[in-house]
This record gives structure tokens, C-alpha cells and sequence, in this order.
């Protein structure tokens, strides 16, 4: 019988009926032939429920060496379920590099693209719009290969697996390039009345909220060709050290009181995560954040033009919620992109987030009250991410909505690939 699988932020734990492991896209397809229900698992690191079935629990595991790069024209063709470190690794060596990441690279490539995982950058769109073209099996176990002349590219890309499985992915990629990144602080309502400016300044800008603090970190990266001039000493400190053990250990410390030590702690973080830093890294070290504890995650969307107001808003919402909130709440911006079901879907993007480490009771609160609020400011979830799904408002907010319906029966015309979670792209 297989054993029980649970995600990352202990969200969620399930049996499947079998654990499938395919070696190749032959055994793959057969699978999704022989099996009247299945889902595609990565490296479980989403806390939404977008993997759990009974039945058969697809992992791609095995299907994670990089097919061939084109040095010339900046082509790597990949398995789909190679995980991002390896990937960025083997790129490395070979003088390569991803153009833009999110904050982890714990994820597999397929499943970070498939929920539309996006970095920050005004210029910069989720990770989906660097690839190239695509191979998926459908509910049938038939191949297709879809590139971008083929507007069905940009409807299966982010379409969470619901329509086949995503097994081979060709990116564009880029040379090997520096990031000159810079960590500092400003007040929160100065950053609200010149964020704009902030957001244009930066390839990648974003900000960290240790709310009650009326300071927000700033990482301020700007893309370079420069000589890296961080060394070893200087990584353990700020990104083991601080970022990493002293996180962790006051993390746990506020659980305790949550009331009278959240606040100081938070404060005591904001001075001393966002002392002023700058150095010349890696590429991949400017955008990733060290792997955090066990938390909470939603986050949502919104029209980058009310930004400003929207911030406001925010500050007060959490402020006034009545919550301790003993983790880093994330502000990120991206470019609109062509997605059919990417949240950045033809509006440029203020990303705002809830994170935190509470009781399951407390979260529920919290997380309502949050999507109550970007529900009423045109926001749209993080498919990767907690929140609760309204059929209705999801079909509003995204113009193709009922286009990848058709899809789905198209590709997957006995459903094959729907669970509860994705149940809504059913009739």
C-alpha cells in the first residue's frame, strides 16, 4: 500500500490508490490509458490540493534529465519533472542561465510552471513565458507538441495539468549574468507614496512586511555583468545566519505569546534583516530567498495601476485584522502575460501575500478575511497557494475561462486529469 503523502506546508495529507512512477513517455501514456483517474504530482510544494486523489498519483521523477541544449540559440530541452536546483546547476556549468526565478527552487519545472509561479520584476513575467515549446500526453495518452504560434500554447501552459500532463519542456534561456543586489529599508508609507518609482527603478524589486513594523526590507536587484564580489563568509552571514537560524529561532520563540513577543520580534527582524547590504552575486542568489519553516501561504493579484491604494488598504486590513503575524508578508510585481489562466493574465501585476504560522482556526479567520478583501479589489489567486475557490468569480475574472472548458473536453474528455479541487473546469 502506498505511503501518505503530505506537502511541504503540512496543508493537506492523502492515500492514493497507486504511486506511479513512469521512465518514459511510452509508460506514461500507457499509464493514463489503463488508469480511469489520475493527477500529476512535483515536488509537493504547493499548499493548495491540486495532487490529492484516491486513485493514481502520476510523479515525473524519472523523467529529469535535460535532452539536449542548443547553444546557439538558446534552447534547453528538459524533462518535465527535473527539480529547478538541478536545472539551474547543470545550466550553470555550461555557462547558462534561467532569465528569471521565483523565490525557491525546490519545485519541479513542470509544477512551477503549471500554477503560473512568477518572481518580481515590472518587465519580467511568470516562469511560464520562457518556454519555448511544450510536449503533453492527453486524457487519451496521445502526444502533442505545442509552440507558440499555436494559441492552445498559451491556454495548456498554466493550466494546472487539468487538460494532460506536461512531460517535456523546451526554454529559452540566456547567458550566466550577476545580480547587483541591494537590501535596505524605508517606511512604509513612503514606499506606498513613490512605489511607482520603486517598481521601475529595479529589474526585480519587492518588499518584506514583519507587520506591526512601520518599516518595510526593500531588495532593490538590478541585472549586471559585473565581477561578483560576495564571498562565502559574507552568504553564511546573511543568508544562513540571519535569514535562516535567527529567523527560525524568534519564529518559534513568538509561538509562546504571540501577542506580546510577535511585535518586538518583528520590529528587532526589520532592523536586522534589512541593514543596509549590498553585494554583486550570482544571479540565482539574488532572486532566491533561503527555504523558510513551515508556514501558510496565500497571495493574490491585482491590477498594478491601483497599487498605491491597494497598499493602503493592505497595511490597514492586516493591521486592523486582529492577527499576529509572526512571518515576512510579500510585496512582487510582474509584466501582464497571455496565459489563459496565469493571474497576471493581460494586466500588469502588484502581487500582495498573507503568510503566517498559526492555528489552523486562526488561519481559516485570517485567510477569509484576506480573500473577502481581494475579491473586492479584482484579485486573482495564486493557484499554488491557499484559497478558497468561487466558481463564479473565477469565471469573471478570467475573459477565457469557458475557452479552456472546451478545452479540457477536447483533451480530456472523460476527465481523467479532475479532482475536487479542480472540479470547476467540469460541468
Amino acid at each position: 500500500m502506498p505511503k501518505p503523502i503530505q506537502n511541504f506546508g503540512r496543508t493537506w495529507r492523502f492515500i492514493p490508490k497507486q504511486i506511479a512512477t513512469p521512465a518514459t513517455v511510452a509508460e506514461l501514456a500507457q499509464m493514463i490509458i489503463d488508469s480511469p483517474k489520475l493527477r500529476p504530482m512535483g515536488s509537493k510544494h504547493s499548499w493548495s490540493q491540486g495532487i490529492v486523489t484516491d486513485e493514481t498519483l502520476v510523479s515525473l521523477e524519472k523523467l529529469n534529465q535535460i535532452i539536449d541544449i542548443d547553444f546557439e540559440n538558446k534552447k534547453v530541452k528538459t524533462g518535465a519533472g527535473i527539480i529547478l536546483k538541478k536545472l539551474i546547476a547543470a545550466l550553470e556549468q555550461k555557462g547558462l542561465a534561467m532569465a528569471n526565478l521565483g523565490s525557491i527552487h525546490a519545485q519541479t519545472l513542470a509544477g512551477a510552471i503549471c500554477t503560473g509561479t512568477h518572481g518580481t520584476g515590472k518587465n519580467f513575467q511568470c516562469l511560464a513565458a520562457q518556454v519555448h515549446s511544450f510536449e503533453m500526453l492527453d486524457g487519451l495518452g496521445q502526444n502533442h507538441l505545442f509552440e507558440k504560434h499555436n494559441p492552445e500554447f498559451y491556454a495548456l501552459l498554466t493550466g494546472m495539468g487539468s487538460c494532460g500532463i506536461i512531460h517535456t519542456i523546451t526554454l529559452d534561456v540566456v547567458n550566466c549574468f550577476q545580480m547587483h543586489a541591494i537590501t535596505d529599508t524605508a517606511g512604509f508609507d513612503e514606499v506606498i507614496a513613490n512605489i511607482e518609482q520603486y517598481a521601475s527603478s529595479y529589474d526585480h524589486f519587492k518588499c518584506w512586511w514583519l507587520a506591526p513594523s512601520q518599516k518595510l526590507i526593500l531588495f532593490k536587484n538590478n541585472r549586471t555583468n559585473a565581477k561578483r564580489n560576495d564571498s562565502n563568509f559574507k552568504r553564511f552571514v546573511q543568508d544562513d545566519l540571519i535569514s535562516v537560524w535567527m529567523y527560525r529561532l524568534l519564529v518559534w520563540v513568538g509561538k509562546f505569546n504571540r501577542k506580546k513577543f510577535i511585535p518586538a520580534i518583528n520590529r528587532f527582524l526589520t532592523k536586522a534583516g534589512g541593514k543596509y547590504h549590498e553585494r554583486i552575486c550570482k544571479s540565482v542568489v539574488g532572486f532566491l530567498t533561503p527555504l523558510p519553516p513551515v508556514h501558510r501561504e496565500a497571495e493574490w493579484a491585482f491590477d498594478a495601476k491601483d497599487a498605491r491604494r491597494l497598499l493602503q488598504e493592505y497595511k490597514s486590513l492586516l493591521q486592523q485584522s486582529g492577527g499576529y503575524y509572526n512571518f515576512v508578508q510579500e510585496v512582487r510585481f510582474t509584466k501582464a502575460d497571455d496565459f489563459w489562466l496565469s493571474p497576471a493574465y493581460k494586466r500588469d501585476s502588484i502581487w500582495l501575500s498573507m503568510y503566517n504560522m498559526d492555528s489552523k482556526e486562526n488561519w481559516e479567520r485570517q485567510l477569509s478575511h484576506f480573500e473577502t478583501w481581494a475579491m473586492q479589489n479584482g484579485g486573482r489567486p495564486h493557484w499554488g497557494k491557499d484559497a478558497n475557490w468561487d466558481k463564479a468569480y473565477l469565471e469573471r475574472q478570467y475573459e477565457k475561462f469557458s475557452d479552456f472548458k472546451m478545452l479540457l473536453k477536447k483533451y480530456d474528455p472523460h476527465q481523467k486529469f479532475l479532482n475536487k479541487w479542480n472540479t470547476f473546469f467540469g460541468e
